[in-house]
């Protein structure tokens, strides 16, 4: 079964409310969900510095699945087509404006001066900043990939100079690829000693 946390976060809260719910990289075809779980729920809130109201209020729970929908979709398809279409667009608008930005007069350091703040209930500013992230990497037009592991739903950013990152975690899904494109060459190699699977079932904090 899989830990209730995992084992590398990402760089946006929208990445791992994301990939709170991922598919088996092994290809066993099944899902794994972490927001039932209290444990990540709070892990997720700490993280983020995120203030929020009831974290074990059912409703909650409900909105977080279905701003999880919103932000896979949205970036789903910016990973493929480099922006948002229009009705993603007005969906992730509308999660961003749940909460209202208003400006506030603040002080600091002995000089006052304006703050640029959210306003209204704790849930409505907790999903409004999840919801900003996922524009804030589209805006800056951030490198976002789903793992080259056909069947791994990871998403990450890719951080690396050259672009060229494949693998949500290369110990994990990069090493499993390369096993098994080692086993189906050695199929045609039947006198030669053939390797054996031995990718642990770890990733994302399994096990």
């Amino acid at each position: 079964m899989p830990s209730p946390l995992p084992n590398q976060w990402g760089v946006e809260p929208c990445l791992d409310l994301i990939n709170s719910r991922w598919s088996d990289h092994l290809g066993s075809g099944a899902y794994h969900d972490r927001l039932p779980s209290p444990v990540w729920r709070r892990a997720f809130v700490k993280r983020w510095k995120l203030k929020a109201g009831d974290l074990d209020d059912p409703r909650a729970r409900a909105r977080l699945a279905r701003l999880r929908g919103v932000l896979h979709d949205a970036l789903e398809h910016y990973i493929e087509h480099g922006r948002l279409g229009r009705s993603l667009r007005h969906s992730l608008e509308a999660e961003i404006n749940r909460s209202p930005l208003v400006l506030r007069i603040a002080s600091q350091d002995g000089r006052e001066g304006l703050s640029l703040e959210r306003s209204g209930k704790a849930w409505d500013v907790l999903t409004a900043e999840v919801a900003t992230s996922a524009m804030r990497l589209i805006g800056e037009g951030r490198l976002v990939k789903v793992c080259a592991n056909p069947s791994c739903s990871w998403m990450f950013v890719d951080e690396s100079k050259p672009g060229s990152r494949r693998w949500c975690d290369v110990s994990i899904c990069g090493s499993l690829i390369n096993v098994r494109r080692h086993r189906g060459s050695a199929k045609d190699q039947p006198h030669q000693n053939r390797g054996v699977e031995r990718v642990s079932g770890r990733g994302r904090g399994q096990g």
